[in-house]
């Protein structure tokens, strides 16, 4: 029988995927060592020599916390990727990977954001990110197949810092005014619930699809009208920075999903 493998099982989404992978009871398997070892990851693949598909979500994720450690995000981001596409690639094997990337390989525009669009990553994070999506080009590699999914920004109850849901929520509990400065506060986001977003990977799964898409709800709000509307907390938000915008253009997605 032929199963999904996932790398980064513990992070957030992989959680979630796992929960519904269990619910559909679909066979997978759990990759739980370092990435930047390649021995490591040819080691899973002989052991699991049925899997067809990997949910790639290893990474060291946000713009925070790879700016604090370039070094290991960068290893973990790019180093890795390519150790699974290597690792792959040497067992002869045929399998599709599903990336997770990001909306941070774009540069901010005031009109919804199409795959083509151009790549000026505005953090550490998406240099990194997109680093490790040019390794899935390299003509090099035969065997594989890849889907790049540029994500925008995701929410969820059980997200953690130093993510915006889960910060300002923190910082929120500590606040004894009803006013509040939040750096960005004016900054146009597209905000996608994390159990859409699994559906909308699964979804991508059963299609088989490939190539480079945009995953988002397709709708901008600010960051201050975010926390008014997702956070059960009504607060004067303070800033008056110029602001910048991502929003996903995800019509290429939909219609491969109709």
């Amino acid at each position: 029988m032929k199963k999904i493998g996932i790398t980064g099982g513990s992070g957030l989404i992989g959680k979630l995927l796992i929960k519904e992978l269990k619910k559909k009871k679909i066979s997978f398997s759990l990759f739980k060592k370092n990435i930047i070892f390649k021995k490591n990851i040819i080691d899973w693949l002989s052991k699991n020599d049925k899997i067809e598909y990997i949910f790639h979500f290893a990474a060291y994720s946000s713009a925070i916390n790879s700016n604090r450690n370039k070094v290991k995000a960068y290893n973990t981001n790019v180093v890795g990727t390519e150790n699974l596409i290597n690792a792959i690639n040497l067992k002869k094997k045929k399998i599709i990977i599903f990336f997770s990337s990001t909306s941070h390989v774009y540069d901010f525009s005031n009109k919804p954001i199409k795959e083509n669009y151009k790549i000026k990553p505005s953090s550490f994070y998406g240099k990194t990110k997109f680093l490790a999506e040019k390794k899935f080009s390299n003509k090099k590699y035969k065997y594989h197949k890849y889907f790049i999914a540029r994500i925008f920004s995701i929410y969820h109850t059980k997200q953690k810092k130093p993510f915006l849901y889960p910060a300002i929520k923190s910082k929120l509990k500590k606040l004894k005014s009803d006013k509040i400065y939040i750096k960005g506060a004016n900054n146009i986001r597209d905000f996608l619930n994390a159990n859409k977003l699994v559906k909308i990977i699964l979804r991508i799964f059963d299609k088989k699809l490939t190539g480079i898409y945009n995953i988002g709800s397709g709708k901008g709000i600010s960051v201050k009208e975010f926390i008014n509307n997702y956070i059960n907390k009504k607060v004067i938000i303070v800033n008056n920075e110029k602001s910048n915008s991502l929003i996903a253009d995800i019509t290429k997605l939909k219609k491969k999903l109709i």
